[in-house]
This record gives C-alpha cells, structure tokens and sequence, in this order.
C-alpha cells in the first residue's frame, strides 16, 4: 500500500505544486491560437494608402476583409503590390486581418508571448510586457486597440508578434 500511495500521492502533489506557483513569462511554443487561420486573398482594389482583400472560403464563397494599410503590407513584405495579386493572410477568430504575406516568399512564423501587461499607451501605440527577463515594449498594430481596451494594467496575457515584431494579437491568458 504505501507504494500505491506514493505512485499516486506524489504526482497529485506536484501538480497541486506547479498548478499553484506563480507564472514565470516565458515565450509560448506554440505559433498562434489554433483560431488563427492563413488563407489566400485576392487584391481587389488599391487606393488612398490602403489595399482591399477577398478571400475564398473552403465552401467557395468570397468574403471582404478590412482593408489593409500599402505600410503594413510592406513591413510584411509585400511590396509593391498590384490589384489582382495573390496573398496569404492571416487572420483571427473575428475573421479580422492580423498578417499579410507574399505567396512567394516563407512565412518566417510568428511569436507567442505570456507575461503581465504592464503599461499600454492611450492611443494603443505601444505595450509594455513584463516577462521573466524583464519589462519588453512592443509596437502595436492598428487593429489590436479595440482588444486592448478590454485589458487592464498587470492582467495576465498572451502576445502574438508578428515577423517585424510588432503585437498583433493579445488575449487575456488563462492557465
């Protein structure tokens, strides 16, 4: 009996144990929330700084995304682009655009951060992460400010930068 005990007691404990400590930051091996989707667009239209997207769904229908800033696109590497261009863009669980990538190059991958938010700017310009290796500031992407808002100062979360480093996507984390 005391072996059974111990073959059952001690990995309880240690769970209980690690369950209950602290979280320590760290970088999340993980590419991105499974609800995270890269899908090939179409440039429909390109004008006042911003490209207009469809995309083509697994059953064939055509969806519009946001537009998306020439800027951003460049950043990711998309340049120079033309109506009637293919794309990979990815994009959330709201359907809403975190990424665009040229179909012809790699997608380098992005980084999944956990730590505690501690500062965002009132205009949604910067954050500040607080991870195992200190306070980390990020650019943010236009697009992630409304989520931002939901969040407050020293809340856990998790960050998914993108190639450029810049935050495209946080969501409070849950252990």
């Amino acid at each position: 009996m005391p072996r059974r005990y111990f073959i059952y007691c001690v990995p309880t404990c240690l769970l209980f144990v690690l369950a209950g400590s602290p979280v320590v930051a760290h970088d999340v091996d993980l590419s991105g929330p499974h609800s995270h989707r890269d899908v090939p667009a179409t440039i429909t239209k390109i004008e006042s700084g911003l490209m207009y997207l469809k995309t083509q769904g697994s059953s064939g229908e055509k969806a519009s995304l946001r537009p998306v800033s020439i800027k951003k696109a460049e950043r990711m590497g998309v340049h120079q682009p033309k109506v009637g261009d293919e794309v990979i863009v990815t994009v959330d669980e709201s359907n809403v655009l975190l990424d665009i990538h040229d179909p012809s190059r790699p997608i380098q991958g992005h980084r999944v951060l956990v730590g505690n938010l501690a500062y965002a700017d009132p205009l949604w310009e910067v954050v500040e992460i607080r991870t195992s290796e200190g306070l980390k500031s990020f650019s943010v992407d236009a697009l992630v400010g409304s989520k931002l808002s939901a969040l407050q100062e020293g809340a856990l979360v998790r960050v998914e930068l993108d190639e450029a480093n810049v935050l495209i996507d946080i969501h409070p984390y849950h252990r």
